[in-house]
């Protein structure tokens, strides 16, 4: 019964996240897609992050696929991350292997702790080899402290000073040459305190956007055009 008592308000959490999400959905100003022409951009891996799928990314898609970008955006299961962030890590590599190979060039784009399991595959797995850029959206990459309240090993993971957050933290080096960006609001009520989804090592990487809720960063015109801009001006051949 204790057990139940702390999970409580981790779950109505991620019950009012998905209401939010499902209520206010894609910008009304994103077009609507047209066909694609043949594509010549970079491949796009989207990850997304808990009790979530891969359609949060549509609208962005949409965009990326307008430029030519070869997008990928996986629905990883389970989506709870019950099994720890570093379960998502494997589902993650599995799912990008399978649909680009082993060595062909990605860009990632992560929402969330999406963006924790993207980290720990290219600075754990050898994915900064292959990895272009890395754009993380609301990623707590200290932790926030809803984790502290939840007895799920999932969400432990995510718990300030974690010993996932520590080992990831101290492993950053690998990713040096990545292309870094990290998107975050003051107004974030899910990654506690907010702060924690700048990036902690350069915050010259990390752009602040006033968008009032968590799971609307990946919806954001700001966040979403910024990103389109800068995969744009990555080198031909990415």
């Amino acid at each position: 019964m204790d057990r139940l008592r702390r999970a409580r308000p981790f779950a109505k959490l991620g019950a009012v996240m998905s209401v939010v999400t499902t209520l206010f959905g894609a910008p009304a100003d994103v077009p609507a897609a047209s066909k694609s022409p043949a594509p010549r951009g970079p491949n796009v891996v989207l990850v997304h992050g808990f009790w979530n799928t891969g359609a949060v990314f549509d609208p962005l898609v949409a965009i990326l696929e307008r430029q030519g970008c070869r997008c990928f955006a996986p629905s990883l299961r389970p989506n709870d991350f019950r099994d720890g962030v570093r379960a998502e890590t494997l589902r993650l590599r599995a799912a990008v292997e399978r649909r680009f190979g082993q060595d062909a060039p990605v860009v990632f784009v992560c929402i969330s702790m999406g963006g924790l399991a993207a980290r720990d595959y290219v600075e754990n797995f050898g994915g900064a080899r292959r990895t272009r850029a890395l754009f993380v959206i609301s990623t707590g990459h200290l932790g926030s402290l809803w984790a502290s309240l939840s007895p799920e090993r999932g969400k432990r993971d995510l718990a300030p000073g974690s010993a996932f957050i520590r080992r990831l933290n101290a492993r950053v080096g690998a990713m040096r040459g990545v292309p870094v960006r990290s998107y975050w609001t003051p107004y974030d009520l899910v990654i506690l305190p907010a702060t924690n989804t700048r990036w902690p090592f350069d915050d010259r990487l990390s752009q602040r956007v006033p968008c009032p809720f968590h799971p609307l960063m990946v919806r954001d015109r700001t966040v979403m055009t910024d990103i389109a801009a800068r995969i744009a001006r990555l080198p031909a051949g990415t």
